[in-house]
């Protein structure tokens, strides 16, 4: 292996991604738009370079061994950032201010208001994209919106919404339970997401009274924005955040069961990527999504 060199020739990782994604040197050589030895040539160049096989012929296929397998996948995924960021370019010649925000954020809350802010300035373009997790995104982005404990909160962050939750359904269910709301958590179904220590934490805390009365009747969901759209859909009973629940519970579609809340310790919060805070349209953008916090 040639320590002297952090990394092998480009054209040898581009011949192992398509290698990879074709299952063959003949149909990578066809999608690279080159000779079938110039693909030979470079994976076997690779391999001498690595100092060890990575792939297992297996008649006119070929099969990567666990270690080139791992090594195509990185490839990959980091030629893959790079088409992402070229695709990306105009959004960054366009200046576009970047908001990363939790799906349910997204949807309850900036996109019902991305009208007024266009209107208003109409100079700044906006490039919103979701975060899957309430983990910071990478690369980050000019503005993150997170769900975070404010103990926990770094010192460049904003708390923008409150995380405190409660109990939610439709009217539909609660005419079900005879428009008694301690009946229709005790008759259920319960909705959760993966903090399944919500509900848990909640009829503790609330009282025996409202204990279901079979307490296998729980669906389990993947996030907040999955729950959520769940009770909307009268699934069952939800804990939802009270700060992305407010149109439905404006538009009665979904009606709070209780007045008592739990995780008063959490929020949603901003964080401005370091050095962008100076920047003219960032801070406009900043302003809006603060003066949100009314609406919420």
């Amino acid at each position: 292996m040639q320590s002297t060199r952090r990394l092998p020739s480009l054209n040898a990782l581009r011949a192992l991604e398509a290698v990879r994604e074709t299952g063959s040197v003949s149909a990578a050589a066809r999608r690279l738009s080159v000779s079938h030895s110039a693909v030979s040539h470079q994976m076997k160049q690779l391999e001498e370079w690595i100092g060890r096989p990575i792939t297992v012929r297996r008649g006119r296929s070929v099969a990567f061994t666990e270690a080139g397998e791992s090594l195509a996948r990185v490839v990959h995924d980091s030629f893959d950032a790079i088409r992402h960021e070229i695709d990306l370019l105009p959004l960054r010649f366009a200046r576009a201010v970047s908001i990363s925000a939790l799906p349910v954020i997204a949807e309850e809350v900036l996109l019902p208001n991305l009208a007024q802010f266009r209107n208003a300035h109409p100079q700044i373009s906006l490039h919103v994209s979701l975060a899957q997790t309430d983990r910071p995104k990478t690369p980050a982005p000019d503005v993150e919106i997170l769900f975070r404990k404010r103990d926990r909160l770094l010192p460049d962050e904003v708390v923008l919404f409150p995380g405190d939750a409660v109990p939610v359904c439709t009217p539909d269910l609660l005419r079900a339970a005879g428009g008694d709301p301690v009946t229709a958590v005790r008759n259920g179904p319960l909705v959760a997401d993966e903090d399944s220590r919500m509900w848990t934490r909640w009829l503790a805390e609330a009282g025996e009274g409202w204990t279901p009365e079979n307490a296998a009747r729980t669906i389990y969901l993947e996030g907040s924005f999955l729950l959520q759209n769940a009770a909307m859909h009268g699934i069952g009973v939800a804990i939802c955040r009270r700060a992305t629940i407010t149109r439905a519970v404006q538009a009665s579609g979904l009606i709070c069961l209780s007045d008592f809340a739990i995780d008063q310790d959490w929020a949603y919060t901003m964080r401005v990527a370091t050095g962008r805070e100076v920047e003219p349209e960032v801070q406009i953008v900043t302003a809006w999504l603060r003066s949100l916090t009314t609406k919420a």
